[in-house]
């Protein structure tokens, strides 16, 4: 019965009532279509690396490696170790992409690609020394994590974007990520 109260209020309002009433939903509607940040970043935070990075990594390899030969007498597992780590070595020298970056109400388009929010299950903020990221946690088990970086003085106003249509949860390291920040991956 209330919902039958609140629809006959609606059909016996005046029609400047529900007009003005229907013209200030649409421009809230507009306002939070408009409300968007854009800036242009880097996709990841780059190390320097020097040669010596380099050859421990080779060196670690070579041993690796050398173990799993001990242990497998399987070349097959050793080539696997030496090629996985020489992809590695080419992966950690790689330069970062500026990217162009824009999160509205409705997701977050990073160059080309548009990921809507109804993907993600959370957003965090992560802090890597200087530079803070926002890190996104998809529904789906086995999608990967996606992170943005932003300048600082954009952090609030894309926070409250965000927080609107995601929970914020606290970010924690895991192991591998730790593992990464240790090497300076």
């Amino acid at each position: 019965t209330l919902m039958a109260e609140t629809q006959n209020d609606t059909l016996t309002q005046a029609p400047q009532e529900q007009e003005s009433h229907f013209a200030s939903e649409m421009m809230v509607d507009d306002q939070v279509a408009n409300n968007a940040v854009e800036w242009r970043a880097s996709e990841f935070v780059h190390h320097d690396k020097s040669s010596s990075w380099y050859i421990v990594l080779g060196v670690v390899a070579l041993v690796v490696a050398a173990l799993i030969y001990l242990i497998t007498r399987d070349y097959i597992s050793v080539a696997v170790i030496v090629f996985g780590s020489l992809l590695f070595g080419i992966y950690a020298g790689r330069q970062p992409r500026q990217l162009e970056y824009r999160v509205d109400n409705r997701g977050v388009q990073i160059g080309q690609k548009y990921y809507g929010f109804d993907n993600f299950k959370s957003f965090s903020i992560a802090s890597e020394g200087a530079f803070s990221s926002i890190v996104f946690m998809p529904l789906k088990r086995f999608s990967p994590m996606i992170t943005i970086y932003f300048p600082p003085e954009d952090e609030d106003s894309i926070v409250n974007i965000l927080a609107v249509s995601i929970p914020y949860e606290e970010y924690k390291l895991d192991a591998v990520d730790r593992l990464m920040k240790s090497i300076r991956f």
